[in-house]
């Protein structure tokens, strides 16, 4: 994996000689940092539930793409950034629409039980946010292994 080299990458890339397996861990390692970068908190105090919600998402994040991946036909398959991205995106807009609504009913359903509080992230919120990661990336890798019988 390259740092800071990127024309034998691009070489790579010309040639179409980067394989699946080389990719993967250009797209776990970003995967992983932008879900760290999106889920640090901006405003406000920064507790230990949001530090434990950072790593957990970090985490479910990298598990997420491998799984994917495995999803993928592993080794064997193909296109597999390509779908990630594209059906990623498709599934990202479909789980909003969905997450949205349901998010604000399990905030309200845990506010009225005292599990959670619009002051400060706790164990409620992080365990809430950790299923919903979860749940994004079972349907993303279900949907791209639909494309591997798709092209068996």
């Amino acid at each position: 994996m390259y740092f800071i080299k990127y024309h034998p990458l691009k070489e790579q890339l010309l040639n179409r000689t980067l394989t699946e397996k080389e990719a993967l861990p250009y797209l776990v390692v970003f995967s992983a940092l932008t879900t760290l970068i999106c889920s640090l908190p901006l405003l406000d105090g920064y507790n230990e539930w949001d530090g434990m919600s950072s790593f957990a998402n970090v985490c479910i994040a990298v598990w997420g793409a491998i799984y994917a991946y495995r999803e993928n036909g592993g080794d064997e398959g193909f296109d597999f950034i390509q779908k990630f991205v594209v059906l990623g995106w498709v599934v990202s807009v479909r789980f909003l629409c969905a997450f949205i609504p349901a998010m604000i009913v399990v905030s309200i359903v845990g506010q009225m039980l005292g599990l959670s509080s619009l002051d400060a992230t706790g164990p409620y919120d992080v365990l809430v946010a950790s299923v919903a990661e979860v749940v994004f990336y079972e349907r993303l890798g279900r949907h791209i292994r639909d494309t591997v019988k798709i092209a068996e």
